[in-house]
């Protein structure tokens, strides 16, 4: 992104990006919590050993899923579309109103039609169990093969609540409602716990009962997005389009400027649902790309001992909370706002807010990778080593996460980068990035699978997601320069000297991070009240983000200077 100074529309735009990451942020940050006490539950009850790695083979597909239709990868490829075609340039409230009594049939013409074909892949999956199971846990056998097989039964019913929720939170987004959609997960993961303390309290078959809490969990996700549809959509829509000044421009969805807002009050919404729908498997596909990958490093880890698969599931668990956090959230908080800057074809305004968005994941996930190297097998050892989850569980786990730390700017960037490219529907483009990262990912994981010591080798598949997730991010780039060069506008830059503050503060981040772990440690065994495991974690955390603040101030960082103005006025107000 340029130095000089941003025109103020698109200043204004980025300050309502941030406004809306901030508040998505807060949501997940609950939701993330929320979701390491249940991953310590599971720990607690079943430990690293075989029935974890069955439930967590088991449970992987829907997880996946999960993360494409619940918590983002479907909903933003729908909002794409949903806000190309109820957007145009910004209007008054009758232009609001217009555009809800437009989204109502569209809505319940994509529900019907979306929920047929989730209905029938949920029956295929269910007959098709068996050979699911195998291909995702090609290393399993005998009893564990079965017992994979039954879990998967009880947790794929999920992908029909799954699918449901993500076209509500993809219409909630496309409205301007971002609080309930980012509420959702934290839904899910409350459900999983009552589950969870079932199993502990009342004697309850441990990995069924969480196989059958993912569905119940999901259900709860539907129901409250839907609820709250029926009272924001109004009961009929308008007989008339909304602008009928505007020109007809032709009949063309891939079009940014295309306008389905008029023609959806024209055309059959069945047809239009079905235009819409159409545009999905490759959008998903692409933004499908890192839970693909971490599939793909899965069916890699299931042949190389007991316990491997559990111990990439609980890394992976832990490297969400700064991506939700910073990546997940910031795309989704882009997404709306670049639609429709493509759909007004106002392409200079794109390529900033892209920029700005690009500027702060990199300014969160830097120091976010070098705090976990620090703390990871300290934040291991305090969250999940408990119960039946041994010494061993715990240094498998740190291994795991270390190798997963490299790929987390990349899964970041991804985000908003997918945002960018959903929003000028170049969605072919993300499905080969996709595509790539997962032979990158299988390709790297044999290679290091065989090159990799004994004592190493829980590193090689989540290494292998991180190699894959980068060549995506240079895919994605790419074509967004390419697809923004055809429209006359420079791509977003991020200047180096901003990179080099950035990197140099993640750099004191760490370094100041690890410090603090080594005097806890000393004083831990020197006796010190001080040098306790939750203690250490606290110092060693604030020491990071003290090193990170110091850093990038006395750098003269502009983003941080920034983010103090932006501060004090939300103080002052």
């Amino acid at each position: 992104m340029p130095d000089r100074a941003c025109p103020q529309p698109a200043r204004a735009a980025s300050g309502g990006m941030l406004r809306t990451a901030a508040l998505l942020g807060g949501f997940t940050l609950g939701s993330r919590l929320l979701g390491l006490a249940r991953d310590m539950g599971m720990a607690w009850l079943l430990g690293g050993g075989a029935a974890a790695d069955a439930l967590v083979a088991a449970m992987r597909l829907p997880h996946v899923l999960r993360r494409l239709l619940g918590e983002g990868s479907l909903s933003m490829t729908l909002t794409a579309g949903l806000v190309r075609r109820s957007h145009g340039p910004a209007g008054d409230a009758a232009e609001e109103r217009g555009r809800a009594h437009a989204l109502r049939p569209l809505a319940s013409a994509l529900a019907v039609r979306l929920g047929l074909v989730l209905v029938v892949l949920t029956l295929a999956g269910l007959l098709s169990a068996p050979w699911l199971a195998s291909a995702l846990a090609p290393g399993f056998s005998g009893p564990e093969a079965a017992r994979v097989t039954d879990l998967l039964r009880i947790c794929l019913p999920y992908l029909l609540t799954a699918g449901m929720a993500a076209l509500g939170m993809a219409l909630l987004h496309s409205m301007g409602i971002f609080w309930l959609p980012a509420l959702s997960p934290a839904l899910f993961n409350l459900t999983m716990l009552l589950f969870t303390a079932a199993a502990a309290l009342g004697g309850w078959p441990p990995a069924s009962t969480l196989a059958l809490g993912m569905f119940c969990g999901g259900l709860v996700q539907w129901l409250a997005q839907w609820l709250a549809l029926r009272r924001l959509l109004p009961d009929k829509a308008l007989p008339e389009p909304v602008r009928p000044d505007r020109p007809d421009r032709p009949d063309w969805p891939g079009r940014p400027d295309y306008d389905i807002r008029a023609q959806a009050t024209r055309e059959n919404p069945g047809r239009v649902a079905w235009r819409c729908l159409a545009q999905l498997p490759a959008g998903l596909l692409g933004a499908a790309a890192p839970q693909l990958a971490m599939l793909a490093a899965m069916s890699l880890a299931s042949g190389l001992g007991q316990g491997q698969v559990a111990a990439l599931y609980y890394a992976e668990r832990l490297l969400e909370l700064p991506l939700g956090l910073v990546g997940v959230c910031l795309g989704m908080a882009s997404l709306p706002t670049l639609s429709r800057l493509a759909a007004e074809r106002n392409f200079s305004a794109f390529a900033g807010q892209l920029g700005t968005a690009l500027r702060w994941t990199l300014l969160f996930s830097l120091p976010a990778a070098a705090g976990l190297w620090a703390v990871g097998p300290d934040l291991v050892d305090a969250l999940l080593r408990h119960g039946a989850f041994d010494d061993r569980a715990a240094y498998e786990t740190g291994l795991a996460l270390w190798a997963y730390l490299p790929g987390l700017p990349a899964f970041a960037l991804n985000r908003s980068l997918l945002a960018g490219c959903n929003a000028l529907a170049e969605t072919r483009r993300t499905a080969v990035s996709a595509g790539w990262a997962v032979a990158a990912t299988l390709a790297a994981g044999t290679v290091l699978g065989h090159s990799l010591p004994a004592l190493w080798s829980s590193m090689a598949p989540a290494l292998a997601v991180s190699l894959g997730l980068w060549l995506q991010t240079c895919l994605l780039w790419r074509g967004l320069r390419l697809a923004l060069r055809r429209c006359g506008q420079a791509a977003p830059a991020v200047p180096r000297r901003v990179l080099a503050q950035q990197a140099a503060a993640a750099l004191a981040a760490g370094t100041a991070a690890a410090l603090a772990v080594w005097a806890a440690s000393a004083a831990r065994t020197a006796g010190c009240w001080w040098g306790g495991q939750w203690s250490a974690l606290a110092l060693a955390i604030a020491a990071g983000l003290a090193g990170w603040l110091l850093c990038l101030a006395v750098l003269g960082n502009e983003d941080l200077a920034a983010l103090a103005g932006r501060l004090r006025e939300l103080r002052a107000k």
